[in-house]
């Protein structure tokens, strides 16, 4: 590995972003730019995204790369960049999203041998055009700590610190796991939240905000109207991330293990709450399906008031239950 850091960019149907995401990998000081790898996955845009990824190959060809594939869909492209990656650490770039304070990051890249780098969040609102700043706790920043200290309770109960959005990881930490990321499904990121916790060491925390997620826009994958209607792939993405963590998990340490059930109860409360929204008799069978998984009565896990009533009542009670709910728009 020659490069620092390779952020990878998957491409499709992002004219209105794409130069915006790009730019904000271009860094003044030639030096940290000459360890950068930016890897721009084309998966088959329709659109001319490509073409306009390509200019940067053309104006930083020591920095861009693009690879030109047909459409796979967004776990396919994480797929490509993954395996052809040479930086010492990786990150994920969404390309409606876009980055700040890359030199700053490249500089702890530099000092640190830790696993993970985490840095804060800027969720920026498109249709408000408003800011939420996620930031990482201010405990223990700037040291390197082992992940058997790691508490979710530093992260305001958050369980999905370790995700893509927040961490920059070592590339020999997750490289060999390729082809790590299921295709032809939406959210699959997911399978990242509980990865550092089986195989990473260490991690930090630094001080400022790297990544700019971009929320709010027509067709987003996290729209909540898109999640209902695509809960086929939650189902699938949710299914690959608990079977392989239950495949992972053997011998791991309690303290692994405690960070582990949290992450696997948040996601199936999430889960838990999507599946109301299907007929009882698909409901039930996901259920009968789901459940070994679902670790709601893990004692780390602060249940919300869904969990609780899903561990109190019978199952056709607690349906009944959110199905009301959710016709009186209570929840």
């Amino acid at each position: 590995m020659n490069k620092l850091l390779t952020i990878v960019v998957p491409v499709y149907k992002v004219e209105p972003y794409i130069n915006k995401c790009l730019d904000s990998c271009i860094l003044a000081d030639e030096k940290l730019m000459s360890q950068l790898e930016v890897i721009i996955v084309n998966d088959g845009t329709p659109d001319n995204s490509a073409e306009m990824s390509r200019e940067y190959v053309k104006r930083y060809p020591q920095t861009f790369r693009q690879i030109d594939k047909e459409n796979g869909g967004h776990g396919s492209a994480w797929n490509v960049g993954l395996k052809e990656a040479t930086g010492k650490y990786l990150r994920f770039l969404d390309s409606d999203d876009w980055l700040t304070n890359l030199d700053k990051l490249m500089s702890v890249l530099q000092d640190t041998q830790a696993d993970v780098v985490m840095t804060s969040l800027n969720n920026y609102h498109e249709d408000t055009q408003k800011n939420d700043l996620w930031q990482i706790s201010e405990c223990h920043l700037n040291e390197v700590r082992t992940i058997e200290q790691f508490t979710f309770d530093d992260f305001y109960g958050k369980t999905n610190m370790m995700n893509f959005l927040f961490s920059t990881y070592k590339t020999e930490l997750i490289q060999p796991l390729h082809p790590l990321f299921m295709e032809g499904v939406m959210y699959d990121d997911s399978i990242l939240y509980a990865l550092p916790f089986i195989y990473a060491k260490s991690y930090i925390c630094c001080d400022f905000v790297l990544y700019n997620y971009l929320s709010g826009r027509p067709g987003q994958t996290m729209n909540a109207n898109v999640k209902k209607k695509n809960i086929t792939s939650l189902l699938k993405t949710y299914q690959y991330e608990m079977e392989y963590i239950s495949q992972q998990i053997e011998g791991l340490c309690t303290e692994r293990l405690n960070s582990i059930y949290c992450i696997m109860a948040s996601d199936s409360s999430y889960l838990l709450n999507m599946l109301t929204y299907l007929p009882w008799r698909e409901f039930k069978g996901y259920i009968d399906k789901f459940k070994p998984y679902f670790h709601l009565e893990q004692k780390e896990w602060r249940r919300g008031k869904m969990d609780k009533r899903f561990l109190k009542y019978p199952l056709p009670v607690f349906y009944l239950l959110e199905r009301v709910r959710k016709k009186l728009n209570k929840d």
